[in-house]
């Protein structure tokens, strides 16, 4: 029995399993994938916002700029690389500018400036000539969304709280007062209080609790995502002036050095496909903003689906079953939002979000060789020979740090969970040199076949079946 279960392993979800364990609940998250961080939380722009451009008085201003509060020390204590150099948006209406200035100050946003001309274009200089103003935004940052719902969950597990991947709820019933629910392969968890965190699943699982289901609308943002030689083309996340459905197309680098360009804003199912028609707006819209984008530097096409409920976020106790919380639309700036949802649920629970347990364990991040000095490589090779091994050439990742992954407290079950880790496959080649060293360890650390490893989520098998040996007569 657990005091409380998260249903679905996105970023707010991990986020929340994190605090509530923190505060010392029972907690159980359960994911229909093989991974956590699918869906939204991982084909996004990664970006922690400032909360800039949230309509005041709302649930995403006010846990848009409580939680970029809190991301410094966060990402330090999860020990997930996050930069804070701040965003730009840009555009020649010096009214619109000035109007988001006025609602950063509603919003509590603090150290907004105004950039003229050279001002400005220092900051950027592939900027396009015409763009003549914009505004430089401190508290802007990036981080690497999976890599924060892993390490949410990696820390959570350490701390007492149970993860069951693959788990396909089926039915969800209320009995003396706690929550059964039963996955489609017979695994049961019960619960005194379920919070509903499916993202574009909500409706299924609110259906099966009788709780409130909202009408949600998908929006699907697809991207170009620039090897890293491209990395010193754009220097801050720099965004046009908003409109009402989209923060529009931009041109940000991550924290691992390569550049994002995108997203579109389109109305469509949950199917995250990418077009031709997306990648070509994007390519025209940009333009606008920059002069010269090195789209020959592509090395992935990529979308993401982003679920919408009106104009804010829904997170509230359900009013039809008792210890129940709906969360639903979740879209942006759900990323930059998600410790204080976790501070806000806990508060919805009773608790007090400041008073966490003693001597909690800490996770301990992955070794990333590329981070460190010659000296500090050969000390770590010379105690252990499988990090002088290199199995990915295009980002340069070990054998060792490969082992390291897979021996993590999360269960490491497919090729993409492997590279969202260590960045093996991540590179320009996209696992092409990799991909078949990665399974092998993969079947290795879980006991199973080389052919039952899977490139991505469950049913992605890379291999389907053998090739008969044919014959050659002589």
């Amino acid at each position: 029995m657990f005091d409380v279960c998260i249903i679905g392993g996105g970023v707010v979800g991990t986020a929340i399993l994190n605090k509530l364990t923190r505060l010392g609940k029972s907690c159980a998250l359960i994911e229909i994938q093989n991974d956590v961080g699918f869906g939204a939380s991982r084909a996004n722009t990664a970006l922690i916002h400032s909360g800039i451009d949230c309509k005041p008085g709302t649930l995403k201003a006010k846990l848009n700029v409580r939680g970029n509060a809190l991301f410094p020390s966060l990402a330090k204590r999860l020990g997930v690389p996050f930069v804070q150099n701040g965003h730009l948006i840009v555009g020649n209406d010096e009214d619109k500018l000035i109007d988001l200035v006025c609602r950063a100050d509603k919003n509590g946003v603090k150290g907004v400036k105004l950039l003229r001309g050279a001002e400005l274009h220092s900051l950027e200089p592939n900027l396009s000539k015409a763009i003549k103003s914009g505004l430089f935004v401190p508290s802007g940052g990036m981080i690497s969304s999976y890599n924060l719902a892993v390490a949410f969950v990696e820390e959570s597990i350490l701390n007492g709280a149970s993860v069951l991947l693959e788990f396909d709820t089926k039915t969800i019933i209320k009995q003396d007062g706690e929550f059964v629910l039963k996955s489609t392969d017979g695994r049961i968890v019960c619960a005194k209080s379920i919070i509903n965190a499916c993202g574009e699943g909500y409706n299924k699982i609110a259906n099966l609790i009788g709780s409130e289901e909202y009408d949600l609308i998908f929006r699907r943002g697809e991207y170009f995502l620039l090897d890293r030689t491209a990395k010193e083309y754009a220097l801050h996340p720099v965004f046009p002036l908003p409109t009402e459905y989209s923060k529009g197309i931009l041109v940000s680098p991550t924290v691992h050095g390569n550049i994002l360009v995108g997203p579109t804003s389109i109305v469509s199912d949950c199917a995250e496909i990418t077009t031709e028609e997306g990648l070509n707006i994007i390519k025209k819209e940009v333009a606008s903003t920059f002069e010269n984008v090195p789209f020959k530097e592509n090395i992935r096409v990529f979308s993401g689906v982003r679920t919408i409920c009106g104009e804010d976020f829904i997170i509230e106790k359900s009013g039809k079953v008792d210890g129940v919380i709906n969360i639903a639309g979740i879209c942006s700036p759900g990323l930059s939002a998600s410790p204080a949802i976790a501070e806000f649920v806990a508060e919805l629970l009773g608790l007090k979000p400041n008073k966490e347990k003693r001597n909690l364990k800490k996770r301990k991040p992955l070794t990333a060789l590329n981070e460190m000095t010659m000296v500090e490589q050969n000390k770590i090779i010379k105690n252990n020979p499988d990090f002088g091994k290199v199995v990915c050439r295009c980002e340069n990742i070990s054998l060792g740090e490969i082992k390291e992954c897979l021996n993590s407290p999360l269960p490491v079950k497919s090729v993409d969970a492997v590279k969202r880790r260590t960045r093996a496959g991540m590179g320009r080649c996209q696992g092409g040199f990799c991909i078949f060293q990665v399974m092998e360890e993969i079947a290795k650390a879980n006991k199973i076949e080389f052919s039952e490893v899977v490139k991505d989520g469950v049913d992605s098998q890379i291999i389907r079946s053998k090739i008969k040996p044919v014959k050659v007569e002589k």
